[in-house]
């Protein structure tokens, strides 16, 4: 009697964690939803207590957080996160609409590991990122 095919389970923790912060919910869900499907394990937050309250409870892998946001732009965000001992370690992304050469720059400025735009869509997001935590983590 053949089973089937086997299902290849994922350990919890080899799975990638990664931490979004967007303040626009649309596009956080639509992030969220293409990088869990592509394995990742993912947290979604849209302010920026959101976000302080789950680096106090959870250490991801890399954090993507969006350029333009009310409470604080991502640009200062980033700045924050590398004068902090436990987080000054952790690869940031920017992901943003801003035209590339302006991404590009910001990302320089402020230390942020790599950059990904909006303009280009966001179904490459899963495929960068993957590409990304190969090249700096595994």
């Amino acid at each position: 009697m053949n089973p089937g095919p086997l299902l290849a389970v994922q350990d919890e923790s080899d799975r990638r964690k990664l931490l979004l912060i967007d303040d626009s919910e649309i596009v956080l869900a639509y992030e969220a939803a293409l990088l869990s499907a592509a394995g990742f394990d993912v947290r979604a937050v849209s302010t920026l207590r959101s976000f302080q309250h789950t680096l106090s409870t959870w250490k991801p892998h890399l954090i993507v957080t969006d350029l333009y946001m009310p409470e604080m732009n991502g640009a200062d965000l980033c700045q924050w996160l590398r004068q902090q001992v436990t987080t000054a370690r952790i690869p940031i992304v920017l992901c943003s609409s801003a035209p590339d050469a302006e991404l590009q720059e910001v990302a320089r400025a402020v230390g942020a590991d790599a950059y990904v735009s909006k303009q280009e869509g966001l179904e490459q997001l899963p495929e960068r990122l993957s590409a990304l935590c190969d090249e700096i983590l595994w």
